[in-house]
Parts: structure tokens; C-alpha cells; sequence
């Protein structure tokens, strides 16, 4: 009995596993942050009376000062795939807070695109340091090339116009 139990938890974890959504950090040579750990998961809508949200993707993020200067703020590209790999969205996590050398900040961001639904157990999120700016004033920025290329391992007709800021009115 208890070995049949252990296979069905077992295999309930291979589900839950296989059916996860992918996160994924770009590689970026010379980024004063590294990123640590990065989980990108699908939120279903939620109606509570005082936490209440539509569907959503949550953006976790750790990343560590490795430049050996403190940092004051960042942003964190953050881009969302679909099921089929297409563009869902992309914004910029932004933090403004000290981060001391070799220290690490954890951050959530959420991101509510049209269509969430479609993250759903086979979306992709990707993560990237996009911009830095140091305690002496210095502002670091991805090399937004390097980025695009890298982005189009998923969607192979994104392009330099898909990576910018949306502005508002």
C-alpha cells in the first residue's frame, strides 16, 4: 500500500513538472547583475475581497550585484511566450533600491497581457538585466542586439521594434 502511494505522488510530480511553464535567463557577458534564479508562472484569476486579480503571468526574480559598485536601481527585461512561442508581451521590472556589492535583491513583478490563458502550462518566460544605474551616477544598458538575438530562438520574427518601452499618452 505505502508503495502505491509513493508512485502516485511520484507521478502527480512528473505531471506538475513536465506541464510547468519554461523560464528561461538570457546569458549577458559583462551585466553588473547576475541573475540567480528566475520563475515565470501562470496565475489564474482570483476574486477575494481583499487580493483580487485577473489573470496574470508572475515574474519572480533574484539577481546579484556582481559590478563591485552599489547599485540603486535596475530593470529587468521580462518577455512572455505563448504556448505556440509568440509574443504575449514584454515590459521592464523596474527597482529602485540599494543593492551593496555581492549582495542580492528578490523581486516579483506581474504582467497581465491579452490572452494570459495561453501561458499556461507550455508559455515561456524570459528574463534579462536591461539597465543599471549606479550609487556614482554611472547608468549600465544591455546591449539590446545581443537581446533581440536571442529572443528570436523563440519567435524568429521579433524584431528591434518589439523590445521598446511601450510609452504612454
Amino acid at each position: 500500500m505505502r508503495n502505491i502511494f509513493s508512485m502516485m505522488v511520484i507521478v502527480f510530480f512528473a505531471t506538475v513538472v513536465a506541464n510547468g511553464e519554461k523560464s528561461v535567463v538570457l546569458p549577458q557577458n559583462g551585466s553588473p547583475l547576475k541573475i540567480t534564479k528566475y520563475e515565470a508562472t501562470f496565475q489564474p484569476e482570483e476574486r477575494r475581497s481583499y487580493d483580487s486579480h485577473p489573470e496574470q503571468i508572475r515574474h519572480g526574480v533574484s539577481c546579484q550585484n556582481v559590478s563591485g559598485k552599489p547599485i540603486v536601481a535596475y530593470q529587468i527585461g521580462l518577455v512572455a511566450f505563448d504556448t505556440f512561442n509568440n509574443l504575449l508581451g514584454k515590459f521592464n521590472g523596474w527597482a529602485i533600491e540599494t543593492v551593496s556589492v555581492d549582495a542580492t535583491a528578490n523581486v516579483v513583478w506581474t504582467q497581465r497581457p491579452y490572452a494570459a490563458f495561453s501561458f499556461r502550462s507550455y508559455g515561456t518566460g524570459v528574463a534579462y538585466v536591461n539597465a543599471v544605474r549606479f550609487e556614482d551616477g554611472l547608468i549600465w544598458r544591455a546591449d539590446l542586439a545581443e537581446v533581440l538575438t536571442e529572443l528570436q530562438k523563440f519567435e524568429k520574427d521579433l524584431n528591434k521594434e518589439d523590445l521598446k518601452e511601450k510609452k504612454g499618452n
